[in-house]
Parts: C-alpha cells; sequence; structure tokens
C-alpha cells in the first residue's frame, strides 16, 4: 500500500478505519491526511477525523480526495458494496482506492476450509449484540472485490505483489500447481480483456500462495 501511494503521491488521503494513525508515520511525502474511525480518537497528525461507523458508509460531509485506503478492515463491514459504493463519491475522478486484507484462497486456506467451512468459523461470532473492534465475519477475495469495485464504477483493478515467502510451506506446493492449473486454463478460454486480467491475477502466486491481498482500483 505504501508503494502504491508514494507512486502516485496523492495530495489528499482518507484514511478509513484508520485506528490509531500509524499511517502518517509511514508516508514519505506531504499530504492531507484524514481519517474515519468508529472506536478511536483524532490521531495526531491527522487534519480532519470523524468518529464513524463506516457500516452506514462514510461520513457524508468528508470531502472528496484523490486517494482512499481501508487496511485490514473490510471483513469487519457488514454491507461491504455499500461502503465501496460510498467511496466512490468520495473519491475525486483517477484516484485510488487501495485495499489490504488477509487472502482467503492461498493454498492453505483452501485446506483449512475443510475443518472450519467456509466462511471460516469464529468465537467472535458468539458475542453479537455489541458492536466490537474486532468481529471479522467473512474476508472477501479477488473475485469478490473485482466484482463489488466494478459494479461500483471503479475501473483499473489491480492485484499487487506482497514481499513475503510463498508458499510459507513446502507441502503448498503439491496443491498449488493444480489451482494455478485451473486459473490458467480459465486464462485462455477468457474472451475479452477484463476477463484476462482477473484470470491472471487469480493464476499469480501472490493470489495462490500469499496471506495477504493488496488491491487498488482507480475511479472511473
Amino acid at each position: 500500500m505504501l508503494e502504491i501511494l508514494g507512486i502516485r503521491q496523492p495530495s489528499s488521503i482518507l484514511d478509513v478505519a484508520c485506528g490509531s494513525g500509524w499511517l502518517r508515520n509511514e508516508l514519505d511525502f506531504s499530504s492531507r491526511l484524514d481519517g474515519v474511525d468508529a472506536f478511536s480518537e483524532h490521531p495526531f497528525g491527522y487534519e480532519n477525523f470523524y468518529k464513524h461507523d463506516i457500516n452506514g458508509g462514510l461520513p457524508q460531509n468528508a470531502g472528496t480526495y484523490d486517494a482512499v485506503v481501508v487496511c485490514e478492515a473490510m471483513a469487519y463491514i457488514q454491507n461491504p458494496g455499500d461502503l465501496i459504493s460510498s467511496v466512490r463519491s468520495h473519491l475525486n475522478t483517477g484516484g485510488v482506492f487501495i485495499i489490504t486484507d488477509p487472502n482467503p484462497l492461498y493454498v492453505g486456506a483452501r485446506i483449512n476450509y475443510l475443518f472450519q467451512g467456509f466462511p471460516r468459523s469464529h468465537s467472535d461470532f458468539v458475542d453479537n449484540e455489541i458492536l466490537k473492534p474486532h468481529m471479522p465475519w467473512m474476508n472477501l477475495g479477488l473475485f469478490q472485490y473485482w466484482l463489488l469495485l466494478g459494479l461500483n464504477g471503479f475501473t483499473n483493478i489491480k492485484l499487487h505483489d506482497v514481499n513475503e515467502t510463498k508458499p510459507k510451506h513446502r507441502w503448498e506446493l503439491m496443491l498449488g500447481p493444480l489451482i494455478m492449473g485451473y486459473y490458467n486454463n480459465r486464462l485462455k478460454k477468457s474472451k475479452t480483456e477484463n476477463e484476462q486480467s482477473l484470470w491472471r491475477y487469480a493464476a499469480s502466486r501472490q493470489h495462490i500462495y500469499g496471506r495477504r491481498l493488496v488491491i487498488s482500483a482507480e475511479a472511473g
């Protein structure tokens, strides 16, 4: 995410679910940085802060930005499509939306689903009366983001490589080629450029073996 921001150097950034405000200390260029979070207070170095439950979308008075980032928070959103639509309305044309999340479809996760099912079972589901900061209910994957971003006016969707060990365990190499072969077969049968892009990203080592998803899209 930081690499994408560093290349584009947007003049204004909205950090969604900003927490304690870690992003300010990581930026190496000048930019107006605002934040929104339901559980934290105004972080140091953030110009504007909105204490707001993003399950209802972004605050209407937040204005527009050249970049919106949602770091490790989409799995906590009850209505992710509504939030993505709201992000689009707060992005300037050509602005970038960056999402980081765990990858629910790497090889190891697929094996885990045999035991926990999909979506995974979480003990957090038991306490369902009060909204808390850590209540993940579903990790969206590349395919779901590709659909929701496209439906809400985003273009140039990209899955970015992450500097991590791929694969983490040697046994993953036994199953990875089978998954990669399936995706490559779908790639060969693709009829449009958009379809080819999706299956090409799906067949990448990052998607098959990587634990992280970093996805960017531009506001059309």
